[in-house]
């Protein structure tokens, strides 16, 4: 059985794992990640590779920044603010003699719900990470869009409201971490309330202003379902991040689409199925390898 070491390189950590291809995890791990040059990158993914890559298929990434996944080319790197416009890939490949793929983060996981995932089958379909900003995914005839600039998803900057000239409308504002927080000080006064500390007062405190708050958050995220399927006409979305976990959470998102497509007054868009992702802490490494046996291995 074909195996892959899978590494997803985050600004404070670098996960990976050795993934078979029935996804089980023969080892995982995590060290510390260090942005600050090339020399340290190299240095830290090529341990890694010496500790675990023996016997592997080759190196599976995901990382942050506009990437072009199909020249394994970094336009930008996030944390890892070194990267502009550089080979990574084949850079890496060369350092360490192995095949290396590199895919953006939040359409690697995306591509784990394409491959084996939520989104297996689904014709065309949106995936929505939520975080501290919105990571996402747009597929059309069951692949994924990686946009002429290799930006598309990039649903962080999806704008609200278009009166008046600030920001605070953009999805990442109103539906990231800060956007939770922020909807429930509105409703209950309470600050700094994040997801587990929220479902926590709802379920065991029954504070429904709490609870008013977490609609309101579902609300602006419904406002934003509808103006992607809109555009798509998507047969299902997929919602990913921590708060997904919470099977109350997307019970309430649930219920703010259908009252945010029902009031629409256009009401010829059809209403998508949502559900959440399959993958969460792994979605990264998961994902990292179906892009890999995409890229490496012709599954197309």
């Amino acid at each position: 059985m074909k195996k892959y070491l899978a590494i997803d390189l985050g600004g404070t950590a670098i996960k990976y794992g050795v993934v078979t291809e029935d996804l089980s995890f023969i080892t995982k791990g995590k060290v510390d990640a260090r942005c600050d040059s090339r020399d340290s990158f190299v240095a830290d993914i090529r341990k890694i590779y010496e500790e675990c890559g023996e016997g592997t298929e080759g190196i599976c990434i995901s990382m942050p920044g506009v990437i072009d996944r199909f020249k394994g080319f970094a336009h930008t790197g996030g944390a890892y603010r070194w990267i502009r416009d550089l080979p990574i890939a084949s850079d890496l490949a060369e350092e360490l003699n192995t095949k290396v793929t590199i895919c953006n983060d939040a359409k690697s996981a995306a591509m784990a719900e394409i491959g084996f995932g939520n989104l297996q089958g689904v014709r065309n379909g949106i995936c929505i990470i939520l975080g501290t900003g919105i990571g996402g995914a747009i597929i059309v005839n069951e692949k994924l869009i990686d946009g002429s600039h290799y930006s598309s998803g990039e649903f962080s900057f999806l704008r609200g409201n278009q009166k008046g000239e600030t920001n605070t409308d953009i999805f990442a504002f109103t539906n990231g971490v800060q956007g939770l927080k922020d909807a429930i000080k509105e409703t209950s006064g309470l600050e700094d309330i994040d997801g587990l500390k929220a479902f926590k007062l709802i379920k065991e405190e029954k504070n429904e202003k709490v609870l008013e708050g977490v609609k309101l958050f579902c609300w602006y995220l419904a406002h934003h379902i509808y103006n992607l399927q809109a555009i798509l006409d998507a047969d299902r979305v997929v919602i990913g991040g921590g708060i997904s976990n919470e099977p109350m959470f997307i019970d309430l998102v649930r219920e703010a689409v259908e009252k945010k497509f029902d009031t629409a007054i256009f009401k010829a868009i059809p209403v998508p199925e949502v559900m959440t992702c399959r993958f969460t802490a792994d979605a990264n490494l998961i994902g990292a390898v179906y892009n890999f046996q995409e890229i490496m291995e012709g599954r197309l």
